[in-house]
């Protein structure tokens, strides 16, 4: 799946890998702990540029369902747009 971010990268965007339900909390939780520990582990795991694996991290979201940019808390797609800021969101379930 392509995703873009108006804020950065806005024209091309970026191919996401398809992640398992047990990569994406593993790497949520790498990313609560350090997000250049994350950055690196994805990188390594999934074999991603750096530019991708910072994209991937830095769109994550800290707290589910709420916006990363401007603290919009009603998210309700995996990989979507905030409504208010049009901020690229990674909303992954919490396991």
């Amino acid at each position: 799946m392509k995703v873009r971010c108006k804020n950065c990268l806005p024209k091309e965007g970026i191919e996401i890998p398809e992640f398992s339900s047990a990569e994406k909390e593993h790497y949520r939780k790498v990313k609560e702990g350090s997000t250049i520990r994350a950055v690196k582990k994805l990188i390594d795991e999934k074999k991603l540029s750096h530019r991708d694996a910072k994209y991937i991290v830095t769109h994550i979201n800290i707290e589910y369902g709420q916006c990363n940019r401007c603290s919009f808390k009603q998210l309700d797609e995996e990989y979507g747009k905030c409504p208010k800021c049009s901020a690229l969101n990674f909303n992954w379930k919490r396991s």
